[in-house]
């Protein structure tokens, strides 16, 4: 299907292209129904970083040559009939049916008995191998293959033409669970690794001050504890992190460390995955926030960058 529908998608990824150098794209974007009236194999819709959509269309009797594509997708049926077959499994699909097909799995329509019109949603996640979870108790030396994607969030200055320094944060991305509750809800001996898989990484080449606390310049593995006196960020020094080999899965074997503050607060949109956000002040431009955002809840703390000038 993307072959033979590469033109259209190239369009829509132009136009992408042309409306980020206008400024952000809009946070709500319609389709009224004479927009969607175009009679075309395949009509794109919104390519977005997070999100595709777009209408396909099958006149009675026509053949489906698509091919297993590299992103999960989820198919609606507006109007039509027609047979679905995905993974061996053949069924029949019509007005108001909807299927979830995961990347790189064979599927096509066939069969079309009725002018099939259909909505297609394509899903920009990357598909993760879940690192330890799926696999034997690690009692052994076993390898662990590892594609889950992270998130990033940096702040940069510019100095003339050249950098004046820059932060950035590396994390995974677990999607949250009610299990997570408890962590944050009362205090324990137990640090976590305050992300996923790999260790998450604050690397900063200027000096900060971080909820009041001094942070040198240097790369800090990431962990977050809560004590009596409230959650906290702990800075880890990696090299000894490495002399001990531990993993991040081990977060709760570490000591020692830079400890932040944190103030927790009631998150403003929940997040469905852990999410690191570094904001700047846009007066003052040397301050800012740091913020974590995971489930129902957020966490915080000041940030003062101090550039090279």
């Amino acid at each position: 299907m993307y072959a033979r529908l590469a033109p259209a998608f190239l369009s829509t990824l132009l136009a992408s292209a042309l409306t980020a150098q206008q400024g952000p794209p809009p946070k709500v974007q319609w389709f009224p129904a004479a927009a969607l009236a175009d009679g075309k194999t395949w009509q794109p819709l919104l390519d977005r970083a997070t999100l595709t959509i777009g209408r396909y269309r099958l006149a009675a009797g026509a053949t489906d040559g698509q091919q297993p594509h590299d992103r999960d997708e989820v198919y609606c049926v507006l109007t039509g009939k027609a047979k679905f077959t995905a993974a061996g499994e053949t069924r029949d699909v019509g007005p108001g049916d909807c299927v979830f097909v995961a990347a790189d799995a064979a599927h096509h329509f066939h069969d079309v008995v009725e002018d099939l019109d259909l909505m297609v949603f394509f899903s920009s996640a990357r598909a993760a191998t879940g690192g330890m979870i799926e696999g034997p108790a690690p009692t052994a030396q076993t390898p662990y293959p590892e594609t889950s994607p992270r998130g990033a969030t940096r702040i940069f200055y510019w100095f003339g033409p050249d950098s004046a320094g820059q932060v950035a944060i590396d994390h995974g991305q677990p999607r949250w669970d009610r299990r997570y509750e408890a962590f944050l809800q009362k205090p324990g001996a137990k640090r976590w690794r305050c992300g996923e898989n790999f260790w998450t990484t604050l690397d900063t080449n200027m000096p900060l001050e971080l909820g009041g606390v001094e942070v040198p310049v240097g790369l800090y593995y990431v962990v977050l504890q809560h004590r009596e006196q409230g959650l906290e960020l702990v800075l880890l020094d990696p090299a000894k992190v490495r002399a001990r080999r531990l993993d991040a899965y081990e977060a709760g074997k570490t000591d020692g460390g830079i400890v932040v503050p944190l103030q927790k607060a009631a998150a403003a949109v929940p997040a469905q995955r852990l999410a690191f956000e570094l904001q700047v002040d846009r007066e003052r431009k040397d301050c800012g926030v740091l913020r974590l955002r995971f489930g129902p809840h957020e966490l915080s703390c000041d940030v003062v960058m101090h550039p090279d000038h």
